[in-house]
């Protein structure tokens, strides 16, 4: 009995030297100074795929804890004071450093707007320096909208509707692989037009994919020799194809 006694005394002595030990290495762990974050570190990849660190950090308004740290929080933040960075995915090491690798949005096409400017798939004005005319140029766009700055949300239904009902559809069926879109209008939405590889393809404002259906049937009909083709209007029951005239 007395040792069942002792035996029980020590488990418990030993489990409260456990939970004192926890509750001071949690204290510890919190408030020490060297897991202070101060700031952010960038890392972000090159145009050709290689790392580089900017030398400008993403600086905390506070020091926050290392273990605290709340990685969801910190990317929203980054992101809101730096609406150009797409992606923000933040890596954690040990005693205090944090690491955001970053994604920059890129252009998909370039709206008109007052002046020339790129965007991306979120009509996000973007940054970006490399050569973008070769961009599908995007007109007829709302008149009440302003030259906006990089990193503000174009808000336009008729930008919307040609980046992902037109342009995003486009781009993402293989049959259009390597075809090229050069413009699209937006100037009447109910005849909303794109040129593609040359051709004026008319596709409205409605009932999208199945009109891109019928285009890839017209486009991939041996018969038709898309060299002569001037325009096709997808917006009847059987696509419209209009024909060069022939020089005579």
């Amino acid at each position: 009995m007395r040792r069942n006694k002792a035996a029980i005394a020590a488990i418990v002595i030993f489990a409260l030297a456990v939970i004192a030990a926890a509750l001071w290495l949690n204290n510890f762990l919190c408030s020490a100074s060297c897991f202070e974050v101060k700031k952010v570190e960038i890392v972000k990849a090159g145009r050709e795929g290689s790392l580089y660190i900017q030398k400008e950090y993403f600086n905390l308004e506070y020091p926050v804890n290392f273990f605290a740290a709340d990685p969801v929080m910190l990317s929203r933040k980054i992101k809101e004071a730096h609406p150009e960075f797409q992606i923000v995915v933040l890596t954690k090491f040990l005693p205090n450093r944090i690491i955001a690798n970053i994604k920059d949005r890129e252009a998909v096409a370039r709206i008109k707007v007052g002046k020339i400017l790129p965007v991306d798939f979120d009509a996000v004005i973007v940054s970006d320096t490399r050569d973008l005319d070769s961009l599908p140029l995007i007109t007829g766009l709302e008149s009440q909208l302003t030259n906006p700055k990089a990193g503000t949300r174009v808000k336009s239904k008729r930008l919307n509707t040609a980046l992902v009902d037109i342009l995003g559809r486009i781009y993402s069926r293989k049959e259009f692989r390597k075809s090229v879109v050069e413009t699209i209008d937006m100037s009447y939405p109910d005849k909303a037009f794109f040129v593609m590889d040359g051709i004026t393809i008319v596709i409205g404002n409605s009932d999208f994919d199945n009109k891109l259906d019928a285009l890839a049937v017209t486009l991939g009909n041996p018969k038709v020799d898309k060299s002569k083709v001037d325009s096709i209007d997808l917006r009847f029951t059987d696509a419209a194809v209009t024909f060069k005239p022939e020089n005579k």
